[in-house]
Parts: C-alpha cells; sequence; structure tokens
C-alpha cells in the first residue's frame, strides 16, 4: 500500500510542465501563485521593489543512499540572488507526511528545516532565491544497512544530500574494505546535543541485537561535531568507535554563516546553507557557542593516555578554494567553512583546493579517507609508544608509521614534507656534540627521529620531546638510550605537575631543570620550543637552536652566537627544498615552522647591527626576507629600509618605504611608524602628513593619527 501511494504522489508531482508567474513585488510584500503553490513575501520582506519569479517545473526523479527521494518538480525562485530581510512562506498541497522541501546546494540538496507540514498543506520558510526540490524524507532515520559484524564501518551523513554516500562506499570496496558499512542519517531539525543521543540510542539498540562491535568511524560535515559529542560524552559513548575517526569539512570551531547579517554581507553561493538545514539550530555553530566549548573541553586528549586503547588517530579533511568575500570562510575557506574552523588537532592534512561540496565527492578525498582508514584502525600512538618504551616493538616501528601517516596528510606529495625533513636535519646540525636537544611538538620530533634513524645524521644526538617527557615510561626509555638523568622510579612518581606563582610547573619542565643543572650532557632548546627563557637560565640563539650561556649575561638579554649562526646559516644549512618550490605553495604548518628560519636571520642581523657591522647586518635581513612568509615581510622590509638609512643611502630607503606601504599586511599603526621616519629622520615632513592622511581615510576616529597631523603641520 505504502509503495502504491508514494508511485500516485510521484505521479501527482511529475504530471505538470514548466510553468512560471512573476510580479514586481515591494517593501509592503505580496503574494505569488502558480499552479497550486503559494508564494507569500511579507510586509518587510524586501528593502526594494523587486520583480520576482516563480517557476514551478519538472525534474528528473531520483533516490539517494541516505533514503531521500526527489519527487520530480521543482520551484526556481528569482532573482537567484534574492535575500529576504524577513523570510517569505512558500506552501502547496500534500498527500503524505513526508514530504519535505529542500534547497539545493552542490550538486544535490539540503532538507529545508523550517518545512512542516498542517493538514495537507506543506508550508516552508524561505530566505532567499535559489530552486527548491520536492523531496520525500526516509521512512525512518537512524543508523542504515546495518548487519551482524565486530568490526564495521560507520558514516555519519551530513546533512547535505547527495550521491556523495554511494559513491565513498564504492571506493571503501573497491580498496579492499571487507566489513559492513553502516550509515546514520538524522533530521535536522534536531539540534546536535539531540542529534548525538540519538546516535547513542540507535548503536545501544544494535548492541542489544548484535553484542560488542567496533566500528570505523567517517564523519562528513556537520556529522563530525554529533559524533564527537557522542565520544566526548561519557553518558553515552560505549566504547565502539575504534581508532580510525575521519571528519570531512566539519567546522569544528563553528562558522560565521549562521549569523543572518554574515549570511547577507557574504558572496559565498554557500552561505545560506546552515540558514536552509538547520533553522535555529544553527546557533549550535556560533563560534564560541555552549555547544563548542563544551566538546573543545571534553574532547580534547580524551582517552589518550588514562585509556590508551580508546585513543583515536583522527584526521580532518578539509578544502580550501576562495571566494571573493570578506569573511575567512570565503578567502581562507572552502565556501562555508573556514580552515582555521576545521581543526580538530592542532596537526591536520593538507587542504585540498577544493570547495566545501566538492570536497564530498571528490574521488581523490575519498581515496585518502580510504588510506587513513585502513591505516588508522591497525593502531593507536599511546599502545605503539608504550610498546616500544618496553622493548616489544623495535623504534622503528614509530617512524614507519609516522612516514605513512605523514604522507597522507601530503596527499602522498612531496611538497611540503621534503621542506619539513630539511628543516629538522638544519635543527639537529645546530645542535652540539652529544647534546640533549629539547623539541616542542610533533613536528620538531618525528622528523628528527627520521633525519637520525632513516640518514644517520646526527645521532650522536638526544632528542627529547616535551610532552613526552611528562611521562615515566618514556624517562625510563630515554635513561637507556644516555639521558643524563641520574633519578629512580619511585623519584620519578613523586614528581607531580604543580602551581608556582600561578604558572603550571609541568613534570617535564622539572626534569629539564634537573638535566641542566646535572651539566652531564649540553642542553639546548630548539627554537620552536615556547618560552625557553622560563627555565631560568640565559639563552643565546646558535642556529636553529638556544644554547645556555655560560657567560655573566641577563636571563631575558637576546644574545646571539653571531660567529657560529652565520657560520650555520651560510655554511651547513641546506634551503635546497625550501627555496625550490614557491612559499606560498608549503602548508600553513610548513609556513609557520619556516618562519623560525626568518625569525634567526632577523636577530642576527640586529646583532650584527648593534656591534656597528651595518652592511653585514642589512645582508642578514636581506636574506633573512628570502625566507619570510609573504604576510610578515612589510616587518623585514621595514628594517632594511631602516638599515638603509643608517647607512645614509635615503633613496633606497624612501623607495622600500613605498614597497611597503602598498604590502596588505600593513595596517594603519605600522603606516604611522614609516611616517615618523620620513618626518624625524628623512625630513620628508609633507610625504609623511600624507602617508598619515591616508591612514586617516580609513580610521577616521583615529585620534593618535588625527593629533600626530596636527603636530606635524604645526613643524612644516
Amino acid at each position: 500500500m505504502k509503495r502504491l501511494l508514494l508511485s500516485i504522489v510521484i505521479l501527482l508531482f511529475t504530471g505538470c510542465a514548466s510553468i512560471s508567474v512573476e510580479k514586481v513585488i515591494g517593501s509592503q510584500g505580496g503574494i505569488l501563485e502558480v499552479d497550486g503553490a503559494r508564494i507569500e513575501i511579507p510586509a518587510g520582506g524586501l528593502s526594494e521593489s523587486t520583480l520576482v519569479k516563480v517557476e514551478k517545473k519538472s525534474i528528473s526523479q531520483r533516490t539517494y543512499e541516505q533514503g531521500f527521494n526527489l519527487m520530480g518538480t521543482s520551484y526556481v525562485i528569482s532573482p537567484e540572488t534574492l535575500f529576504f530581510e524577513k523570510p517569505m512562506q512558500l506552501s502547496f498541497p500534500v498527500m503524505t507526511q513526508n514530504i519535505a522541501l529542500g534547497a539545493k546546494i552542490g550538486s544535490g540538496f539540503v532538507p529545508v528545516a523550517g518545512s512542516v507540514i498542517e493538514g495537507e498543506t506543506l508550508r516552508a520558510t524561505i530566505w532567499h532565491g535559489g530552486e527548491y526540490y520536492v523531496i520525500t524524507e526516509p521512512d525512518e532515520y537512524g543508523i542504515r544497512d546495518h548487519s551482524d559484524t565486530e568490526e564495521g564501518l560507520l558514516i555519519v551523513s551530513d546533512i547535505y544530500v547527495s550521491d556523495y554516500i554511494k559513491k565513498f562506499k564504492q571506493v571503501m570496496r573497491q580498496g579492499g574494505y571487507q566489513y559492513p558499512i553502516w550509515t546514520f542519517v538524522y533530521p535536522s531539525e534536531k539540534s546536535l546535543e539531540e542529534n548525538a543521543h540519538f546516535l547513542a540510542e540507535e548503536l545501544n539498540k544494535l548492541h542489544e541485537e548484535y553484542g560488542d562491535f567496533r566500528l570505523d568511524m567517517v564523519n562528513f560535515g556537520v556529522g563530525g561535531l554529533l559524533a564527537n559529542a557522542y565520544l566526548a560524552d561519557t553518558n553515552l559513548y560505549q566504547k565502539d568507535v575504534s581508532s580510525a575517526f575521519i571528519t570531512v569539512g566539519t567546522p569544528f570551531h563553528g562558522s560565521n554563516f549562521v549569523d543572518l547579517d554574515s549570511v547577507r554581507k557574504g558572496r559565498s553561493p554557500y552561505r545560506f546553507f546552515f540558514v536552509d538545514g538547520l533553522g535555529d539550530n544553527m546557533m549550535d555553530l556560533q563560534p564560541e557557542s555552549e555547544f563548542f566549548l563544551w566538546i573543545k573541553k571534553s574532547r580534547l586528549g580524551k582517552h589518550y593516555y588514562d585509556c590508551p586503547e580508546e585513543a583515536q588517530n583522527s584526521a580532518s579533511i578539509r578544502g580550501r578554494s576562495p571566494f571573493k568575500g570578506e569573511f575567512p570562510e570565503e578567502y581562507k575557506g572552502d565556501g562555508l567553512v573556514s580552515v582555521e574552523a576545521t581543526y580538530l588537532t592542532p596537526l591536520e592534512p593538507v587542504p585540498f583546493p577544493l570547495s566545501h561540496f566538492e570536497l564530498y565527492e571528490n574521488k581523490e578525498v575519498h581515496a585518502m579517507i580510504k588510506e587513513c582508514v585502513q591505516l588508522y584502525r591497525t593502531f593507536t600512538w599511546p599502545l605503539v609508544f608504550s610498546r616500544v618504551w618496553k622493548g616489544e616493538e623495535a623504534f622503528s616501528k614509530i617512524l614507519e608509521l609516522w612516514e605513512k601517516e605523514k604522507k597522507l596528510h601530503y596527499h602522498n606529495h612531496y611538497i611540503g614534507l621534503e621542506q619539513l625533513l630539511e628543516l629538522n636535519e638544519n635543527m639537529l646540525k645546530s645542535a652540539p656534540k652529544d647534546a640533549i636537544l629539547i623539541t616542542n611538538g610533533d613536528n620538531d620530533t618525528y622528523p628528527a627521529w627520521y633525519v637520525q634513524e632513516k640518514k644517520g645524521i646526527r645521532k650522536d644526538v638526544l632528542i627529547v620531546n616535551r610532552n613526552l617527557l611528562n611521562l615515566k615510561e618514556h624517562v625510563m626509555f630515554l635513561q637507556k638510550k644516555g639521558l643524563a638523568l641520574d633519578i629512580g622510579e619511585e623519584e620519578l612518581d613523586r614528581i607531580k605537575h604543580k602551581k608556582e606563582d600561578g604558572e603550571v610547573i609541568t613534570k617535564s619542565d622539572q626534569l629539564i631543570k634537573m638535566l641542566v643543572e646535572q651539566k652531564k650532557r649540553p642542553v639546548v632548546f630548539s627554537t620552536t620550543v615556547y618560552r625557553p627563557d622560563r627555565f631560568g637560565y640565559p639563552l643565546k640563539l646558535a642556529g636553529l637552536v638556544y644554547e645556555i650561556d655560560e657567560g655573566d649575561v641577563e636571563v631575558n638579554e637576546k644574545y646571539v652566537d653571531v660567529t657560529k649562526t652565520k657560520h650555520l646559516f651560510h655554511n651547513v644549512f641546506s634551503f635546497e627544498k625550501l627555496l625550490s618550490v614557491p612559499f606560498d605553495s608549503l602548508d600553513d604548518d610548513m609556513q609557520a615552522l619556516s618562519t623560525n628560519y626568518a625569525a634567526c636571520a632577523f636577530t642576527l642581523s640586529v646583532a650584527l647591527k648593534k656591534q656597528d657591522k651595518h652592511k653585514e647586518a642589512l645582508q642578514e635581513m636581506q636574506f633573512a626576507i628570502r625566507l619570510a612568509p609573504e604576510k610578515h615581510k612589510h616587518h623585514f622590509y621595514f628594517n632594511e629600509a631602516s638599515m638603509y638609512l643608517e647607512l645614509e643611502k635615503r633613496e633606497k630607503a624612501d623607495s622600500i618605504f613605498k614597497k611597503v606601504l602598498e604590502m596588505p599586511g600593513a595596517d594603519s599603526k605600522f603606516k604611522t611608524e614609516i611616517a615618523r621616519k620620513y618626518y624625524e629622520e628623512m625630513d620628508m615632513k609633507e610625504e609623511a602628513i600624507k602617508i598619515l592622511a591616508d591612514c586617516l581615510k580609513d580610521n577616521p576616529d583615529d585620534k593618535e593619527i588625527l593629533e600626530l597631523i596636527q603636530e606635524y603641520q604645526e613643524g612644516l
């Protein structure tokens, strides 16, 4: 009977040719009717008179993996760029209760959250022009296509509907994934928290039916948020997720496009997605919402050491395809989510050059997800570390897994990886013989180990990661490798994190101080280590490390071993890989790491300048400019121009300052400093006033600029 009724409904919605109606609607609002459908634009819905056209047309019918159906009819509201100040309402007669409306986007649609059925009429709240499909929702929401298994893959869908689920399943099967593949589909009118509870309920029912199982998880878009909420909530999580946890295009830190004012100002064609698909629930996606704050507090680092078998290897697959617009989702994102918002962990795969919905559909993306699942489901980092530290596994296992993961992060290309290894090789070469090198995180530890073990470079250096040094088992492992630390297991157990003067002093920080004080091996800090001066020792820069200065210098004094740093930068270090590619072709993490080169060369330049070696200082500043990321170059050029001034080359300084004024990173405060140079050191007072006047145009309320202009005018 249900199939017969559905056939009648399909005939009802596909039996019409294209019909349209148009009408000029002003601020007072108005009504358009076309073949039984009614469009009501409220007073104030449009700010000015607009010719509005509504077309009802026939489209192809189709069924999607998530259980949705296109019924063969759509309504096109033109102009498609139209944004209503107050939402309009589209209504038409229906015969069944699962009829809904879907807003076309990408190569599919998003069910409109404001669709309700009253009696035999569907009413939908609409904020913008575009094409809207008549659809049917799934007969039931929940986990689909499940079967008895101990292992499997759970795909948590986005609220976006297209063939991406079907295509991804095909890639998994063709790639040899042999376990059952389930799909979780949920109603968008529920909140993220409610759908996380719904996921838990569905999994609980399947546990009752099938017993214990472990699932790899691949989560698309909003689905990644509710999957994270499930994992983070100890009252919900049933220890049924494997170590493979992949998200695709998930806004872990929200999106500006959940705010109607931002949607109005935006230019991305995807900016209506959350408004259409989540309705009032889109407030959960505000960057500082209670939901995100709770996720951040509950999820970060969960299970990593307290329950290692429950630790997940996660990867956040992202897109970057710039659109014109003022929001980071547009100029540095995929059109809906900014790259920064997709970070689940500090290190994530390089973004694909794809827009948000292209990311879902792309075969290369699907292939990468498949490889991530196949790798990540085989291990967890804390268990691997534990086996290595106990001598049950060779140290090379860590490097083998890191290399595989890093290649996946770089999409199996070598741009980025080669530069990372080159930087770590240069860091190792900066260390004195038999040094203990304190490192900060993944990108200055794993690749340094790799360079030592695979290339045999500087194996005399013992690499000590600050974070891992908090773990007793790792300390004892390092002691066997030559860590000069006279301390036993019982004493290690007694060392705890503590607070001094409001600052947290970690176990590792206390052990590092002990290492330095025992003076059995030289201790140096990578330039990537955050605040190495907090240990209370005077430091001097030597290449890409800080050595502890044994001379009579102040702790906070910026000291450089000029001779050694010059020698390392110009005779020892290799920059071949870094300079062989355009800087902006490197991923954000590698660009950030490479600023260590520029910062060290800058520091060397300043030190030479203090020694009155102005020409050498200028050469080092120019070298720093070559190594600096584009967004920071204006700082380096400013100092280069200042050095030319000291060499009494005013014309050269003037040309560089003018170049800096045109750089996007130079804000009004920076330009004000250039104006001071023109006025105070170059005696070009009118030029200084002109620069300040241009700043004032962009910042008319800046009293400091106005007062400086008045001061300079009086000095003419």
